[in-house]
């Protein structure tokens, strides 16, 4: 018997020391955790403190891609950055994957985690689970920046379509799988964004794979949505436009107005148009 629980406390202080880590960016000290679930073991990372904000990266990506940019958030935030089921460090089941699970996966991670209320930057794939969250954890969260979000497939430029439809052709199973996640996308419905009750920044590249006037509709369908549309610039836009991705997540933090032209010009007919 002693030597069983010998054998389990070395096995337990083994996950233990693999439970978390130190991450360093450039200087930024940070944290990394395992979180177990009933599908198996999400990996994030925290740096900073503040404010919470949950980075959602996109379809291939991982916490550990927006390092780059977590430095530029993370001096009046605290920052959370995690990898989705079959990204980074994440385990991956046997299952296909689905944005709607994906967006349950984060949800956990905020609950988990504890905190009232979310910022979130989720991008592409990542901006995806943001318009899912939106409606259906509102309470949860605070605000959002989406760059390059699509609802439904056809969203996107038909011949990015038509490129990720020969998804069975790559050989790598773990890409296959991300593949047919953005092929087999199920539409997030209008009528539910329309319950999206936090400001929404939209932000896209001209030049993106986002078509821009499903950017549009997004925009019209979201009550409290602000749009951005970065000229020169493709899907990629932390990367071309860093600085512009910085100053407008800057812009957002302050206290959300939606000031309309035609308001105004309602008011000066009032004056214009009224004896006197």
């Amino acid at each position: 018997m002693r030597k069983i629980a010998i054998i389990v406390l070395c096995i337990c202080l083994t996950f233990s020391l693999h439970a978390q880590h130190k991450v360093d960016i450039n200087g930024l000290e940070g944290m990394g955790y395992y979180l177990e679930t009933d599908w198996g073991t999400t990996y994030y990372e925290v740096f900073g403190e503040g404010q919470p904000l949950l980075i959602l990266h996109g379809n291939g990506g991982s916490a550990k891609g927006k390092h780059h940019m977590v430095k530029e958030f993370a001096t009046d935030h605290l920052v959370i950055a995690m990898d989705a089921r079959c990204h980074g460090q994440s385990s991956c089941p046997d299952e296909d994957l689905d944005y709607f699970d994906l967006a349950e996966d984060a949800y956990n991670l905020m609950e988990y985690l504890g905190y009232d209320k979310y910022s979130i930057w989720g991008h592409s794939d990542g901006g995806i689970l943001g318009l899912i969250l939106g409606y259906s954890h509102t309470n949860k969260i605070d605000r959002m920046l989406l760059s390059g979000a699509n609802a439904r497939i056809d969203g996107l430029e038909p011949r990015l379509i038509e490129i990720m439809s020969d998804y069975k052709k790559i050989k790598d199973p773990i890409t296959r799988k991300h593949i047919k996640l953005m092929y087999d996308q199920k539409p997030i419905p209008m009528e539910e964004l329309k319950k999206v009750t936090v400001p929404v920044m939209l932000m896209v590249g001209d030049r993106d794979a986002v078509r821009l006037d499903h950017t549009i509709e997004l925009f019209r369908a979201l009550p409290l949505a602000q749009l951005c549309v970065l000229p020169g610039t493709t899907h990629f836009i932390e990367n071309e436009k860093k600085e512009q991705m910085v100053y407008w997540f800057n812009e957002f933090q302050k206290p959300f107005a939606q000031p309309s032209t035609l308001k105004i010009a309602e008011q000066m007919a009032e004056v214009l148009f009224t004896d006197h």
